[in-house]
């Protein structure tokens, strides 16, 4: 895979996550590898969405990462020569005053949910590209429902930042490639 084709995939790959989710109203949590099928040795991609009982557990999310992706990552590199690995996953985003709280003690899921959020990461061997962006649900039908009229806004100082923060799904370049 030529950089410039990696970038026409890249490109693709992200306006197709984000109108999925303005499409859809939601997406599920998803990896997507970004690299050259051995056989056919041409630029291909591989979606590998985490089912919703995983997806839905801090349990299931970390025993994914733990048992499941290094499993899925001998078989992936049998047969595909990795080039990026992308993440794709809505979230709540919880804010807090720095001197508010301390990680080492206290507990984030206790903090209040201040947006929902779509995060898109791009992790490859020199660096990690991420987008995030705010969820905007434009509004409420009269029996609580979600009427599916979403916006997207960008949210670059989060983008920025986001690549350099640790979690169970950062660095996953160096997960399916060790």
């Amino acid at each position: 895979m030529t950089e410039e084709q990696f970038i026409e995939i890249k490109d693709e790959y992200l306006k197709n996550m984000k109108n999925a989710l303005l499409e859809e109203g939601n997406i599920q949590p998803i990896i997507t590898i970004f690299g050259n099928d051995l056989k056919e040795n041409k630029p291909s991609i591989v979606h590998i969405p985490l089912p919703e009982k995983i997806a839905n557990s801090d349990d299931g999310k970390q025993m994914f990462m733990d048992h499941i992706v290094p499993e899925l990552s001998k078989k992936i590199n049998e047969k595909f020569k990795i080039y990026a690995v992308g993440w794709a996953s809505e979230a709540w985003m919880r804010e807090s005053h720095v001197d508010d709280f301390d990680p080492e003690v206290d507990n984030y899921k206790k903090l209040p949910i201040k947006k929902e959020i779509l995060i898109l990461t791009i992790d490859r061997e020199a660096n990690t590209e991420s987008y995030i962006y705010e969820i905007i649900r434009m509004s409420v039908s009269p029996t609580g429902d979600i009427v599916e009229d979403i916006e997207l806004r960008e949210m670059p100082e989060l983008s920025k930042n986001y690549g350099t923060s640790e979690g169970r799904f950062s660095n996953l370049y160096k997960k399916f490639t060790a």
